[in-house]
């Protein structure tokens, strides 16, 4: 943005696209998942809404019973771990359990988190 010509728009946009700018720089940018839907979204208005990553810290430990037998994965830095394997994805854990495909998250009951609707200011 500096350093070029400024955009012919109105003076309280050019503002806002300049503060933006100052608190991305200071505080760094949109987190990957959010920039990845904004990406989605502005290519195609239409697509539907991506779905919030879920989260697991390392040192979760997440169980599942199927078929009478307990399964147990652990969250590490880079992965999951099952039966002493690594993996990258809870869906990759899921299908060796089941032989099936599934979501792993939804095998393994985890929810989304749900962001509360943002309240808008009433104007009068």
């Amino acid at each position: 943005m500096m350093g070029e010509a400024p955009p012919d728009l109105p003076p309280s946009l050019l503002r806002r696209a300049l503060t933006y700018r100052m608190q991305e720089e200071a505080h760094g940018g949109l987190p990957a998942p959010v920039q990845r839907m904004l990406d989605v979204l502005s290519r195609d208005p239409a697509a539907q809404q991506v779905e919030p990553e879920i989260k697991l810290k390392p040192g979760t430990r997440l169980l599942r019973e199927w078929n009478g037998k307990l399964h147990t994965v652990q969250v590490v830095e880079d992965g999951l771990i099952f039966e002493n394997c690594r993996y990258r994805s809870l869906s990759h854990i899921a299908r060796e359990i089941t032989g099936a495909q599934w979501s792993g998250p939804r095998f393994f009951g985890l929810k989304r988190p749900v962001h509360p609707p943002r309240r808008t200011a009433a104007r009068g």
